[in-house]
């Protein structure tokens, strides 16, 4: 018995793989990368040199996940590039790759025969 819900309409996905479904309020940030030449000159005038607009990181948080869960969502994500789906206002996609993932070992006894449970399992998934 899952602890997580795995998607299965496609709004949650790594390449092909389906994903659990996140916890609600995934953060977003769209972020813009300005070369390091840029600043404000003696005038105060701000000069900026864009290298790159709107890349975008998403965060996914799982309040309780079992230690299958979490290890299949590793696997699929952790130190590798990939294909990534996600729901915004309708589903979007983009190349990414795993910036950092950390989570809590809650029990081992408890679904052991899952692996155990962890908590505030978060992943977060950055444009390449």
């Amino acid at each position: 018995m899952a602890i997580a819900k795995l998607d299965t309409q496609g709004y949650w996905m790594v390449g092909d793989n389906h994903i659990y479904i996140p916890a609600p309020n995934v953060k977003i940030e769209h972020t813009n990368v300005a070369s390091a030449d840029s600043g404000r000159t003696e005038d105060g005038v701000m000069h900026i040199n864009w290298v790159r607009r709107d890349v975008k990181k998403v965060n996914l948080v799982y309040s309780s996940i079992s230690g299958d869960e979490k290890d299949y969502m590793m696997g699929l994500m952790q130190g590798k590039e990939f294909t990534f789906t996600y729901w915004d206002n309708g589903a979007k996609s983009f190349q990414g790759y795993c910036g950092e993932s950390s989570y809590e070992a809650y029990s081992s006894v408890h679904r052991e025969e899952e692996g155990g449970i962890y908590t505030n399992f978060s992943i977060n998934v950055i444009e390449l």
